[in-house]
């Protein structure tokens, strides 16, 4: 095909040749190459484990799959996360769990049914006691503070409701490669007074 480009991978150990899925697929999925644990609001980088190399006037951008992005909290925040054709280390991706655990009394409200599963997969626990028993900390130093008194939602692993776990072999993302342009920046008194203004300013088009 008239629109492929040679890109030179090296695989490490648990790299993946990121694969296209379909014959017109833009963009080839990319693979976990280790079991994380991504806590609510926690940002990890996940090693793809395999080195690129490819022509100067090409990029190759990381964005988020669109099954992962309606279906969870797991997101990119980077999005897209650029490699440079000059990059020759090990490509990562920075994954971002973002559910917010204030969420969870409209969540309940949507979905009635999630009662069940906190009721069978969690136990509640003030969060002061969590912190007492699970992590050692002793929070009498810290005064009588209202939040203590908040209750959180421990699965059997000890991790709270929202943690996302991703194992090995996941698709978590895709890769397409695209071409750029480079600026030539030139000093310039009257920028505006080139080509068409718009008029309006910053945010004028909503």
């Amino acid at each position: 095909m008239g629109n492929e480009i040679n890109v030179f991978i090296k695989l490490m150990d648990g790299g993946k040749l990121p694969e296209y899925i379909s014959v017109n697929s833009a963009g080839c999925d990319l693979y976990a190459t280790e079991n994380m644990i991504l806590q609510p609001g926690e940002t990890k980088v996940m090693p793809l484990n395999f080195i690129m190399a490819m022509d100067n006037n090409v990029e190759a951008q990381v964005r988020p799959r669109s099954g992962l992005s309606l279906k969870t909290y797991l997101r990119i925040p980077n999005s897209p996360g650029t490699i440079d054709s000059d990059y020759r280390n090990v490509v990562g991706i920075i994954l971002e769990n973002t559910y917010n655990i204030s969420c969870l009394p409209y969540q309940i409200i949507e979905d009635p049914g999630l009662l069940d599963k906190l009721n069978k997969e969690y136990r509640g626990i003030k969060l002061g006691d969590y912190l007492k028993q699970e992590k050692g900390i002793d929070i009498s130093a810290y005064g009588n503070r209202g939040i203590f008194n908040e209750i959180i939602y421990i699965d059997n692993n000890g991790y709270p409701f929202g943690t996302l776990y991703i194992k090995k072999g996941d698709r978590i993302a895709q890769m397409v490669f695209a071409e750029y342009k480079k600026a030539n920046f030139v000093i310039h008194p009257n920028p505006e007074l080139i080509g068409k203004n718009r008029g309006g300013g910053f945010g004028h088009s909503g």
